[in-house]
């Protein structure tokens, strides 16, 4: 890309971003918010409404007088953003149009997460099938977000536990692959952006955002920033030592938070009691086998005030908590 269509790129960018979370606004108001020049926002806002990006909104601006000004918006149905979450159970697929509206909302049973190049087929069967779910055309999807779990550098678009495909990044495979414009992110990353843009930490510059499932770990936001420290690895609190001489890590330590605070960790506590002969609505009542007993069958358990699965659950937002107390002492949130 040369320097003038990077300039535009920038740009471009900009100004759906700034329509994307204040839309719709007038020209001058893009401008002013942008820190564009008017007359290079006009002529990008012309480019945009031509490739059909940007429409003209019906809204008035009840408190201006003499003719009233241009009100942009983003066209919510010019295209549409695929967002996969692919965890160690399940992948999530969502489906937004350009304003962000949830199109589609899928659970399914997830890949197998591996370095084979072969595990794209899978992929790209299931984005098909999900796709044709919602009736949108493959040339509709506009492009695709990808979250994974284990050492991802986001930045460079790199899968390093998963999705290794040698030197080339996973991020430039995929995008070759689909034909789209593809962006790879670690799943806490990507939980802290979906946080900082559309959910709690929208209107807060500082903030930890914290995943509890089948492992553990926290997305940082400081000063407005998703923060990845310096090799993209920021957050793995879930390593941080606990119990002294405690449960092996799969990471080779002793003792970390992820073995007694995780959903891997609820699930492995949980049938270990009740192999030692431990009394449960799980097995008494529900007639659960070992194998099906999880973090999410002690929850329900919990729910319905089984004191053996509140126990597991005390125990481990024990831990939890004073590990969380210790980040937000030295953050300061």
């Amino acid at each position: 890309m040369n320097r003038v269509n990077r300039k535009y790129e920038i740009r471009k960018n900009l100004i759906l971003r700034t329509l994307l979370d204040d839309g719709p606004l007038s020209l001058t108001e893009l401008a002013n918010r942008t820190g564009i020049t008017l007359p290079v926002v006009l002529n990008t806002v012309k480019k945009l409404r031509r490739n059909g990006l940007l429409i003209e909104s019906d809204g008035v601006r009840t408190n201006q007088t003499g003719r009233p000004p241009s009100i942009v918006k983003l066209n919510g149905k010019a295209g549409y953003i695929l967002g996969i979450d692919i965890g160690r159970l399940f992948t999530n697929f969502i489906i937004l149009d350009l304003e962000t509206n949830i199109i589609a909302d899928v659970r399914r049973k997830s890949i197998q997460l591996s370095n084979d190049i072969k595990l794209l087929d899978d992929l790209e069967k299931e984005i098909r099938t999900v796709l044709a779910g919602a009736s949108i055309s493959w040339n509709k999807l506009l492009g695709i977000g990808i979250s994974l779990p284990g050492m991802v550098k986001g930045k460079e678009g790199l899968g390093e536990t998963y999705f290794n495909f040698g030197e080339t990044p996973a991020r430039d495979v995929l995008s070759r692959r689909f034909a789209k414009r593809v962006h790879l992110e670690h799943d806490l990353e990507a939980m802290a952006y979906g946080e900082r843009w559309f959910g709690a930490a929208k209107d807060v510059k500082n903030a930890l955002c914290i995943n509890v499932g089948w492992g553990l770990g926290a997305g940082l936001i400081l000063d407005g920033k998703v923060y990845y420290g310096e090799d993209g690895y920021a957050g793995e609190f879930g390593h941080i030592q606990v119990v002294k001489n405690g449960e092996l890590c799969y990471w080779g330590k002793r003792g970390c938070l992820e073995t007694v605070s995780s959903g891997r960790a609820i699930t492995r506590i949980a049938r270990e009691k009740i192999l030692r002969g431990a009394k449960t609505i799980l097995t008494r009542e529900q007639n659960l086998a070992i194998e099906q007993i999880d973090a999410g069958a002690v929850l329900r358990a919990a729910s319905q005030g089984d004191d053996f699965s509140i126990e597991i659950l005390q125990e481990a937002g024990r831990y939890l908590g004073a590990a969380v107390g210790i980040l937000i002492n030295l953050l300061n949130p």
